[in-house]
């Protein structure tokens, strides 16, 4: 058989070997070598097991078989990660951050939905607080196993975070990383650029302060000549929004005084800023029902009583439309909360 042939024959092994590689090696300088350097081993490994200094197609199919499989050859590669559970270590962070991303979204979108529906009178108080937290569960536990799932089959065939840059980003890098090289520049100086300061704690505990008062206030109601003029009802819901400020101030203010460290700490104070978040959304839902007991004060005449005279009930749509982005707004804040949960595991290192 000629030499031809026997270059065929290596060339369809070589070509069934490209073909099992992990997608991540594509367009990379790597997946050439790789098949490069097979080639040349299957070439060496088949002159000397011939005997005679030269590859036979006898020696050539051996050098193959001692070579493995395309697949099993491809199984190095895909060994690339950490293991951590059933996706890899290298990957988890990003994993947790799309997680965050993906359920504060469904969150924000069935709220809003069900908002729209109540507004327009398709639903009653009841359904609309059940739709709401069917809608919720049933695209959260989708969203979970979705994404689950893909970040396993990534994390098993060997990905990494920075695989999903572009190629121009990745050349860029590559560039400053010679450039590093070429001035004598230590490497972990130019890959470990200095992280920003977490929080800004003078800001932080300035608006949890400032919190503070606003939840005691809502609390205390310290305005009797109002406060009687108002429904019972109103009074009673204003209490409990104050709560929840009181609250998220309190937390606010502990991370302030935390500063720039123990990140686990921060993560936990993220997590049940959230959980207050979502519950301060009842209070919302429940004035939504009862546009009629929401306050308007104004003068009677002159230098006459105050009187509350509430809402006229054309308006009461404007209302609960208010209300809704109200609520929208709260549910997709919670997105910068979980971001921050994300951040805080690229600052544990550090600080």
């Amino acid at each position: 058989m000629s030499e031809k042939e026997i270059a065929n024959i290596i060339k369809e092994y070589l070509k069934e070997v490209k073909s099992k590689l992990p997608d991540w090696l594509k367009d990379k300088k790597e997946h050439k070598e790789i098949l490069a350097e097979l080639e040349e081993h299957i070439w060496n490994k088949a002159e000397e097991l011939s005997g005679m200094g030269q590859a036979t197609i006898e020696s050539v199919q051996i050098a193959i078989t001692h070579m493995g499989t395309p697949e099993s050859i491809a199984k190095e590669y895909k060994r690339r990660g950490t293991p951590k559970v059933y996706i890899s270590e290298e990957m988890w962070p990003v994993y947790l951050k799309v997680l965050g991303i993906v359920f504060a979204v469904i969150i924000g979108i069935s709220i809003f939905s069900q908002v729209i529906d109540f507004i327009f009178g398709n639903i009653d108080i009841g359904e609309f607080i059940g739709n709401m937290i069917q809608g919720i569960q049933i695209g959260c536990i989708s969203a979970f196993a979705i994404i689950t799932i893909i970040f396993v089959v990534l994390s098993m065939e060997g990905y990494f975070p920075e695989d999903f840059k572009s190629k121009k980003i990745r050349e860029k890098e590559k560039q400053r990383l010679e450039t590093a090289r070429e001035k004598g520049i230590p490497l972990t100086e130019i890959e470990k650029r200095p992280l920003k300061p977490y929080i800004k704690p003078v800001g932080e505990i300035i608006g949890g302060a400032f919190a503070i008062v606003i939840g005691i206030l809502f609390l205390i109601q310290p305005i009797p000549a109002i406060i009687s003029l108002i429904d019972s009802e109103f009074l009673l819901y204003l209490q409990f929004a104050g709560l929840f400020i009181l609250t998220e101030g309190i937390l606010d203010l502990s991370r302030g005084l935390i500063g720039n460290r123990q990140m686990i700490a921060h993560q936990i104070i993220h997590s049940i800023t959230i959980a207050v978040k979502l519950a301060s959304i009842s209070v919302v839902i429940l004035m939504m029902d009862r546009p009629e007991i929401f306050p308007i004060i104004i003068l009677e005449e002159p230098g006459e009583a105050l009187i509350n005279i509430g809402i006229a009930p054309e308006y009461y749509n404007v209302f609960r439309g208010i209300a809704g982005l109200i609520i929208a707004l709260v549910a997709l804040s919670t997105i910068e909360d979980f971001y921050k949960i994300y951040k805080a595991e690229r600052y544990k290192s550090k600080y």
